[in-house]
């Protein structure tokens, strides 16, 4: 249809509806980062297919709000006569639901579907426009969905079963668990609606969304019960079993809302997590605030998941050894490519990447989009190549690679930036920068009870002593064979109302950079574990932490200004390859 012809039926529905404006989120009905083809709603609306973003449309004016990592993006990929995009976070500027209420006219009613947007998201919108007189809607049907004549069908892939030999905690065990800390947090019931939430609690994954080996579904878990609401055409009789031996039912996933109203009716209290389960969850439970409570907490199974067994973590590092051995095979192959002059381009690496991780033994997809980037199209922090006009590569500049890979024992992230030709000194000196910034992150040792955002400004120091920057966060948990960014901590500049510290056991990227709008980009990223330091002391009988890389690829040696290092720094980076090498 195009954005153009989106914007003109969704502001004539907007008019006959009353409504001054409309919400189009990125989410899912999961609140899900990256989301099905069916569900991509705001890049249908947009044209801007970057996984983080939100349109506001209203009669006269339309927005795309996003953060820093993909502002470029939507500035070239909207229509700029009709879209203006706007930065969510800025430092010193207003947020989309404060900037929305100003703008809007006097008593003004607001629409968004409940299913797509989180619960406190929604708190947040509900308070910033009654302050203001306005009033949000919450939408009975999706205005989008109506208009989207080709709309992808929803995805019908298999379900398998991630066994506990690889899990290394069995569901009955992980059901077990959960009971308990439900009833820790003063609940009796808990819906579970985040997919990965899904898939780790009942040891199984998907492939309903791209990269992300997930199953759209949800769980209801009270305490004497267990029920899975999922497409059950995607269930073999080999994953049936598997869930019935831990008491699991399966339902339709068409029956979860009326199923969740019922379930308000036996028990007297149900936990919700409002960064992870949608408003329309959150309406379910709160019409029956007479005989049931709603409580808003981090999801225990998210925390659960995070923080990463024995078996997990030695999957991890399996996954990252065969990634390795890929990353070797690769960079060998493009160094002597581009000495011999080949032609090459950013999606013919991409793709020569791919195949080399494909020979490794476990490997089950791509963890996200390769970003394969040379000189400009490496300041747009998350750019995506396209065959036909993505760059060739070249000596006079930088190209920066952030890839990864799902094995079946766990999940890869990995940035590495190479120069081809003869580094400029504002080259090394950008990329010395940002290696200090990761060495200092990578090497710090905190006490428990730390939080990511305490940690950020390690990694930003050197940037920082030279005016310099970067608008994107400094590390995100990576899942088992999940999700490649999980919650619920964060390594990030911007302090967030909820910011779980973090933990042993929990995984991290450390991923520091530098972009130069129109010239090139920089980013270093490894995954890393969190593990206890040793210390000689233990200040206030508190354990001390530290980050044990697992990524095992070489830096890129002819960048690094070691006039610039440490001798401490220095003595990292050859740790670093030792352990590499």
């Amino acid at each position: 249809m195009g954005s153009k012809a989106a914007l003109e039926s969704l502001r004539v529905w907007m008019a006959s509806e009353g409504l001054a404006a409309i919400i189009v989120t990125s989410d899912d009905a999961h609140q899900s980062e990256y989301v099905a083809e069916c569900d991509s709603r705001r890049a249908f609306v947009s044209d801007f297919d970057g996984s983080a973003g939100t349109a506001v449309v209203l009669q006269d004016s339309a927005y795309l709000w996003t953060d820093g990592r993909y502002v470029l993006q939507a500035s070239k990929q909207c229509d700029q006569s009709m879209w203006k995009v706007m930065q969510t976070m800025p430092k010193g500027g207003n947020t989309m639901p404060e900037h929305l209420a100003e703008i809007l006219p006097p008593n003004s009613k607001v629409g968004i579907d409940p299913f797509l947007v989180p619960v406190n998201t929604a708190r947040t919108l509900e308070t910033k426009l009654t302050a203001k007189g306005h009033e949000l809607v919450a939408l009975a049907k999706n205005p989008v969905d109506a208009i989207w004549s080709d709309r992808p069908a929803a995805p019908d892939g298999k379900v398998i079963i991630q066994p506990t030999e690889r899990a290394g905690v069995s569901v009955k065990d992980k059901l077990s668990n959960l009971r308990q800390d439900i009833k820790k947090q003063g609940a009796q019931a808990q819906v579970v609606a985040a997919l990965d939430e899904v898939a780790w609690l009942l040891n199984v994954r998907g492939c309903d969304v791209t990269f992300n080996p997930v199953v759209i579904s949800y769980v209801i878990i009270t305490m004497d019960q267990a029920t899975w609401y999922v497409d059950e055409s995607k269930l073999g009789d080999e994953v049936r079993e598997h869930v019935a031996a831990s008491n699991v039912s399966i339902k339709p996933y068409g029956d979860f809302s009326s199923d969740l109203a019922a379930v308000c009716t036996r028990v007297p209290s149900v936990l919700v997590d409002p960064a992870r389960s949608s408003w329309a969850i959150s309406r379910i439970i709160a019409s029956h605030s007479s005989i049931c409570s709603l409580i808003e907490k981090l999801s225990p199974v998210c925390e659960a998941k995070s923080i990463k067994n024995p078996t997990e973590i030695a999957g991890i590092k399996e996954a990252h050894l065969k990634d390795a051995v890929a990353l070797a095979k690769f960079y060998s192959w493009l160094e002597t490519a581009m000495a011999a002059g080949e032609d090459l381009t950013e999606v013919s690496v991409a793709d020569e990447l791919e195949g080399l991780r494909r020979e490794q033994d476990g490997f089950m997809g791509l963890s996200f989009e390769t970003i394969s980037s040379y000189g400009a199209n490496g300041a747009i922090i998350h750019y995506k190549p396209s065959p036909g006009s993505c760059a060739k590569l070249g000596t006079d500049s930088l190209f920066l690679c952030d890839s990864g890979g799902q094995y079946r024992d766990g999940t890869t992230d990995v940035t590495r930036t190479f120069c081809f030709g003869t580094p400029t000194d504002h080259h090394k000196q950008c990329y010395t920068m940002v290696l200090k910034g990761h060495i200092a992150l990578s090497s710090v040792v905190f006490p428990c009870g730390t939080t990511g955002h305490t940690l950020d400004i390690l990694a930003r120091t050197p940037l920082w002593t030279s005016g310099l920057d970067y608008r994107h966060g400094t590390g995100h948990g990576v899942g088992a064979f999940l999700n490649v960014h999980e919650g619920p901590h964060l390594i990030s500049y911007y302090p967030r109302d909820s910011d779980p510290p973090i933990k042993e056991g929990m995984t991290s990227s450390v991923e520091p950079g530098y972009y130069e709008e129109g010239n090139f980009g920089i980013r270093i990223e490894n995954v890393a574990i969190v593990v206890k330091a040793k210390t000689p002391f233990n200040f206030g009988g508190l354990d001390y932490l530290t980050f044990e890389p697992v990524t095992m690829t070489p830096l890129s040696a002819k960048l690094i200004d070691i006039s610039m290092l440490s001798s401490d720094e220095v003595n990292w980076v050859d740790d670093y390859h030792s352990r590499v090498w």
